[in-house]
């Protein structure tokens, strides 16, 4: 399969390279999901502009300026994003799609969709999310929407960028790029650094909480003169990262986040994220007066290694995160004095190497067929994607807050700690845009065909597969077909309705149903000079859902086996979602802007169930970790002395970590307020200052992973300077 696909795209790198060139220099590349055409449904980019208003690290707050996106927060950087699309599990966004310059870039897609990679945010151009009729073309997830990540373009002409930034708790940020573009060829080199001390305080050992990351980028493009009859290029993209993160899923119990919110329990010291990612993508494109065409190969391999806690002594015994700190919460004083460190009788804390590696290949073969008021759309992908779990523990001694050096235990025999999930998919889909006067139709179909096969092992040599158990078992061997149609109608003075309606499901691994769910949506939309707004009515009828049972996720039933499914059947998801902008510009030519997103949201559960993820559920109880309203508001005033001051409030509302809402699983309201200052000096020079959480808040965010208390990244500075050359 391999061989096939790499011939394919060799074909077209021979008839590509020696056509020629004039002067003209150009820059097209095969990345964005939105473009410039009318879509049969709501979507939104966020700019560089945006991006840099802020100087944005963290993808969370990124969002917050799109309607219908829920988020759930965890260490304060966005390391490891939970990301919803109207209502999706947030979990790991394991059921959303996620995509860098178009392609999928979840470890395994398929097999293993959970990002516990995610891009260097601090590298990221731009933000495209997708929402409705128009998510049937990326999939495999189009139940909520995709997103979009676009990483810096190459130039048409010689350009580079320096930004330098300092900060509290020892932030450093250094991003520098250089590129160019000729008569045949364009080329980008990319390099960024980020660390940070953290901002939580390790009681006892006062170890470090925060991450180091290093991104390496590497484009070039060749093509022919872009006025030919055929217009033709390649691509190529080299991605390489590497990240050392201080990170737990160790949260805090009731009485311990109000003594000190940003406390983190010293026998975590050793947790630790280690993980690497590289990513290779060759594509092709040929552009002629009626027909575009693109064939894109591509492989990503990552492999992470997060050493952290995984059961906790309890008077010799092992017992789990949420067990202790449950106890904790009920005022049991040997739990409480493991977690403080305050024990004089020594307690073994059990350390797991939570140690994957993910591939995923695939090619992607793509045309736009263009008619006199009709565009055709056919798209094609082959995917294979796979994650190799190899897991083992290590063990110390905790007592009067030391902890003893570290044992290793053996390694993995017969267990769900030592297999291969394999997945194989592909997938196709066609869309038809008619244009009648100022009506665009468009409707889509999407078929998905995958086999997700799993292997476990009878010893760590892997000498054979367990028969004896029914390996290699078929976890999923399924096949989907959707349908999608949309349409814009354009009134006068700027106003257009628009709406849509499309079949969305979620492949699943572990054993349950897929998820399938029926989707509508629609909007009115208003532009003009100085004001814009869009009102959308979304609704989702789950005729089944499903949980994935993962060390990350809030209120787990103890016992269910990471990787398993489980069904909760109907349920319904509905919301408004609202966004608005607007600026003037004063006598003195100080220029005021405004935007506004908003999103209400009504999520339940349809059906009475029980399960070893969600819980006793009874119909009419909400979707956890899912706030009814979410408010973000962003103030900019720029002056013409080159001031500008941008201020961003952030509002959540209130929800709770499982579906039964009880005591220690609620998650308040709670609001966010950053501020940045920016001064530009000249046309290539600008300095900047932004304060994240100006009130220093300590709302707690999430209860999540397990059901410690997580709260918001506290006060901070950073300043910076961005040199343009």
């Amino acid at each position: 399969m391999k061989i096939f696909k790499l011939s394919i795209l060799s074909f077209f790198l021979i008839i590509a390279l020696p056509i020629s060139a004039d002067d003209k220099k150009i820059s097209i590349e095969n990345i964005t999901i939105i473009g410039e055409k009318t879509l049969p449904g709501s979507a939104t980019k966020v700019t560089v502009e945006d991006l840099e208003k802020f100087e944005t690290m963290d993808v969370h707050k990124a969002l917050a300026s799109v309607p219908g996106i829920n988020v759930r927060p965890e260490e304060g950087y966005g390391l490891r994003p939970n990301i919803s699309i109207r209502g999706t599990y947030p979990d790991r966004s394991g059921k959303i799609t996620l995509m860098e310059d178009g392609i999928l870039i979840a470890p395994a897609p398929y097999a293993a969709s959970s990002a516990y990679y995610f891009p260097t945010f601090s590298r990221i151009n731009a933000i495209e999310v997708v929402k409705g009729p128009s998510a049937i073309k990326t999939g495999p997830y189009t139940i909520g929407g995709a997103i979009n990540l676009i990483s810096t373009p190459i130039p048409i002409s010689s350009k580079g960028f320096l930004n330098q930034e300092f900060g509290s708790d020892g932030n450093v940020k250094s991003h520098l790029y250089y590129g160019s573009s000729s008569k045949r060829l364009g080329f980008l080199i990319e390099g960024l650094k980020h660390e940070t001390d953290g901002f939580d305080d390790m009681e006892h050992t006062n170890g470090d909480t925060g991450f180091d990351k290093t991104d390496l980028v590497v484009k070039l493009r060749f093509n022919n003169d872009p006025n030919a009859d055929v217009y033709q290029q390649v691509d190529i993209k080299f991605q390489d990262s590497e990240e050392i993160s201080e990170q737990t899923y160790v949260g805090l119990t009731e009485n311990d986040y109000r003594s000190n919110a940003h406390m983190r329990y010293g026998f975590t010291d050793y947790d630790q994220m280690d993980n690497e990612h590289d990513q290779i993508v060759m594509s092709y494109n040929m552009n002629t007066e009626n027909i575009d065409f693109s064939a894109t190969y591509y492989k990503n391999d990552f492999a992470r290694d997060w050493f952290k806690t995984d059961k906790i002594g309890y008077g010799g015994s092992d017992k789990s995160i949420n067990n202790l700190i449950d106890y904790a919460n009920t005022g049991d004083a040997l739990a409480i004095s493991v977690l403080r460190g305050t024990n004089a009788t020594a307690e073994s804390i059990k350390l797991k190497h939570n140690n994957r590696s993910y591939s995923s290949e695939g090619i992607v073969l793509k045309s736009n067929i263009n008619l006199n008021n009709q565009t055709i759309t056919i798209g094609y992908r082959d995917t294979e994607d796979d994650e190799d779990r190899m897991q083992w523990y290590e063990r110390t001694n905790w007592v009067n807050g030391t902890l003893s050096g570290l044992v290793a235990g053996s390694m993995p025999g017969y267990s769900s700690n030592n297999r291969v999930t394999t997945a194989k998919a592909n997938a196709f889909f066609i869309s038809d845009e008619i244009q009648f006067e100022n009506l665009t139709i468009t409707a889509g179909i999407r078929s998905e065909n995958w086999k997700i096969v799993q292997e476990r092992y009878v010893d760590t040599a892997r000498t054979a597969v367990n028969s004896d158990q029914g390996y290699p078992k078929i976890l999923s061997d399924d096949n989907e077909s959707l349908f999608g149609i949309g349409f814009d109608y354009s009134l006068q003075n700027g106003y257009s309705i628009f709406g849509g309606f499309h079949e969305g499901f979620t492949p699943t691994t572990g054993g349950s149903d897929p998820e399938s769910a029926d989707n509508l949506e629609v909007g009115l939309r208003y532009n003009s000079d100085n004001l814009a707004f869009e009102i959308i009515r979304f609704d989702t009828d789950y005729a089944n859902m499903f949980g994935e049972c993962r060390a990350s996720s809030s209120g787990v039933v103890e016992g269910c086996d990471i990787g398993d499914t489980f069904n909760a059947g109907a349920s319904s998801i509905s919301g408004y979602e609202i966004s608005a902008s607007t600026s003037y510009v004063n006598e003195a030519g100080v220029k005021i802007s405004a935007n506004m997103s908003y999103t209400d949201t009504d999520a339940e559960f349809d059906t009475t169930f029980d399960s070893n993820f969600w819980g006793n559920v009874t119909a009419g109880m909400n979707l956890p970790n899912l706030p009814e309203t979410q408010l973000t508001m962003v103030l900019s005033v720029e002056t013409v002395s080159g001031w500008n001051t941008n201020l961003r409030m952030m509002s959540y509302g209130d929800t709770c970590s499982i579906a039964a809402c009880g005591s220690n699983t609620g998650i308040d309201s709670y609001s966010i307020t950053d501020l940045s200052l920016q001064k530009e000096v000249n046309e290539k020079t600008d300095f900047y200052m932004v304060i994240d959480n100006i009130t220093d808040s300590e709302n707690i965010v999430a209860r999540a992973p397990k059901n410690g208390i997580r709260v918001q990244r506290p006060r901070s500075y950073n300043i910076g300077v961005r040199y343009r050359f």
